[in-house]
């Protein structure tokens, strides 16, 4: 299906002389499911890798032996227990300035010891902070427990050099009714809108937020028509820190 915006931003990115490059980030994995199947097979077939965020507290064998099985899913930790420890009326966050920094600290690095007991040498030393938010001041400190980058849900990235963001999600949190999955258009048009931001600042990787246990029809309907997009060029989570934008507000 031919979409003007996209095209029109993809058509800037080749005349740049760029590749315009995707990346894919599912949260939330905790065990093997149908819908995690259904993830894994849509992506694998596209040969899209996909940085999956495992939530430490609540992991099974069972997800474990479906990494196992599946060289495109790569698992990093997600927090520890996805648990909000804001107050009531602020944003709900679970590694935020709500506790002590090494509380905060401590819960990550068990989180990755748990999910490094599961997965081995395929868990990425990557941290996704549960809704996408965290402290200010964690970042400088991940290198001591052991992670080496981390990704959120934004175009300012205020360390290029360890963090990696997403910039569509595939779901409308809003909807009326409940979360629901947005339809192919708006998903392209805001994967074309996000593509015009990096170009913007640097030619970075747009990245793809999916949560696959919550996926409608809609939802599931949408990722086959964004994976059977002929111009968009998937990358890994590692390839994405190869890049070093300016920061937009």
């Amino acid at each position: 299906m031919s979409h003007p915006e996209l095209e029109f931003e993809l058509q800037n990115w080749r005349g740049a002389g760029k590749p315009p490059q995707v990346w894919w980030r599912d949260d939330d994995a905790v065990s093997a499911t149908p819908r995690l199947d259904r993830l894994t097979q849509v992506t694998g077939e596209a040969g899209v890798e996909v940085l999956l965020a495992v939530i430490p507290a609540h992991a099974d064998q069972s997800l474990a032996d479906h990494v196992a099985q599946n060289g495109n899913l790569t698992p990093c930790v997600h927090g520890w227990s996805h648990t909000n420890h804001a107050p009531a009326g602020e944003k709900k966050c679970e590694l935020g300035d709500h506790r002590a920094l090494d509380t905060v600290l401590s819960d990550i690095s068990r989180g990755r010891q748990q999910l490094a007991r599961l997965f081995g040498s395929r868990l990425a030393p990557v941290l996704v902070p549960p809704w996408n938010r965290m402290r200010g001041d964690l970042a400088p400190h991940l290198g001591e427990i052991g992670i080496d980058a981390f990704s959120t849900f934004a175009h300012k990235r205020t360390l290029p050099a360890i963090q990696a963001n997403t910039h569509v999600d595939v779901m409308d949190w809003k909807a009326a009714g409940g979360a629901a999955g947005k339809e192919q258009d708006r998903i392209l048009s805001e994967l074309a809108a996000a593509l015009g931001v990096s170009r913007a600042n640097g030619f970075y990787p747009v990245g793809l937020l999916t949560h696959h246990l919550v996926h409608d029809d809609a939802a599931w309907s949408a990722l086959g028509g964004v994976l059977a997009h002929p111009g968009l060029n998937w990358v890994p989570f590692a390839d994405t820190l190869d890049h070093h934008p300016r920061t937009t507000s």
